[in-house]
């Protein structure tokens, strides 16, 4: 079988990596430095120059696609998830798009393909297990998903560390959270409900409001849902300070008698002291937690999930791109190998009711030895 990875990144290459077990794949990026790096890493992967938006320069590389994944920056996903839809090809992706992906629903049913979007770790996983959870449920009270990548101990200044953009990480801080309060959506601010929590295996953490929901805002039918970032304590302190002094807003400023934007100064300054450099001995852990909670009958349930997960010391790769990339490719196997037959744009969530692709899932992550651990707690006959 054939399948192509559009994005050379991080991540794009471990999706790459992984697909190449079983399939014959061609990487495309319009950068072909990036291409050679690839060439030069994973022997026998086929690559190509081309544009993730370019239709008449893709319509001969995915020919013969099985199927595609994606891993392009979030300016471009909407696009290039337009382009391949229209290509007739099935898609999984991981591009984190500012706009609505559901849109294109009517086009992907169109055209009788299946399209997973935000198919990561989180977004991605924590969808699909927040949906077998409400599932499971004829009623959801609460639904809560935790997560974050840090680094396994607190560095100082930030107590943090990043693998990837310091301005995606500052839109944390930034950008206003929905959330469902009592059935009904609310916005609030970036780090509200800021409290410690304790996780098995870590200790304790600091958990605060961001937006991840996305598509769990429409698609999850619960009295309350939320999602919340994990950082080491005291992170969250030093942020607020940093945005109630505007070094996060996007709007110049004249400084000097040139024109700076306080966003672009922050990420420049901050990069050095969070970049992770694991060749000075920095590791990275992923941490997530699940918790879907409600009725079954007369019964209280509550299904939760648990995922602790390190740096690979045997591939170099860190905990956050693998855990990410290796959901990617499992679901674009399970596209391949017909386990989803539904046509559309389909969000993890509206996926996770199927026995058969959950235990293909959670199988196939554990082979990659990234385990998500199950359990439920029953209180019978309350109502």
């Amino acid at each position: 079988m054939k399948a192509v990875q559009i994005g050379g990144g991080l991540v794009g290459r471990l999706i790459a990596a992984d697909m190449m077990k079983d399939f014959e794949v061609t990487v495309v990026d319009m950068d072909r430095n990036t291409l050679e790096e690839i060439e030069k890493k994973y022997p026998g992967v086929r690559t190509a120059v081309a544009s993730a938006t370019d239709a008449s320069r893709l319509a001969p590389i995915l020919e013969d696609a099985d199927i595609v994944t994606a891993g392009v920056p979030g300016r471009f996903g909407y696009e290039m998830m337009k382009t391949v839809i229209g290509l007739g090809k099935n898609l999984v992706d991981i591009s984190f798009m500012a706009e609505d992906f559901e849109e294109l629903d009517g086009l992907a049913r169109e055209k009788g393909v299946t399209v997973i979007p935000d198919m990561g770790v989180a977004p991605g996983m924590s969808n699909f297990l927040m949906g077998r959870g409400s599932a499971l449920l004829d009623e959801v009270e609460d639904a809560y998903i935790y997560v974050g990548g840090i680094p396994t101990k607190a560095v100082p200044p930030f107590n943090y560390q990043i693998t990837w953009s310091p301005k995606d990480c500052i839109e944390e801080f930034t950008r206003p959270v929905t959330i469902l309060r009592d059935f009904r959506k609310e916005v609030v601010e970036a780090t509200s409900g800021l409290h410690l929590r304790e996780f098995p295996g870590v200790g304790t953490l600091e958990a605060f409001c961001t937006d991840g929901l996305r598509s769990l805002a429409k698609n999850i039918k619960a009295r309350n849902l939320g999602e919340m970032t994990l950082r080491w304590p005291g992170h969250v302190e030093q942020m607020r300070l940093l945005r109630s002094m505007g070094l996060f807003e996007e709007t110049p400023r004249s400084l000097g008698g040139s024109e700076v934007v306080p966003l672009d100064v922050a990420a420049d300054l901050l990069f050095p002291m969070w970049k992770m450099e694991p060749e000075k001995g920095d590791r990275d852990l992923t941490v997530m937690e699940i918790d879907v909670h409600g009725f079954k009958g007369a019964d209280e349930v509550t299904y939760s999930w648990y995922l602790l997960d390190y740096f690979d010391e045997k591939t170099w790769n860190t905990s956050m791109s693998r855990c990410t990339g290796c959901s990617c490719a499992i679901f674009a196997r399970a596209v391949a190998k017909g386990l989803v037959k539904q046509k559309g744009v389909l969000p993890a969530e509206k996926l996770a009711a199927d026995d058969d692709l959950y235990n293909f899932v959670i199988e196939e992550q554990k082979n990659r030895r990234i385990k998500y651990t199950a359990s439920v707690k029953i209180v019978m006959n309350v109502r």
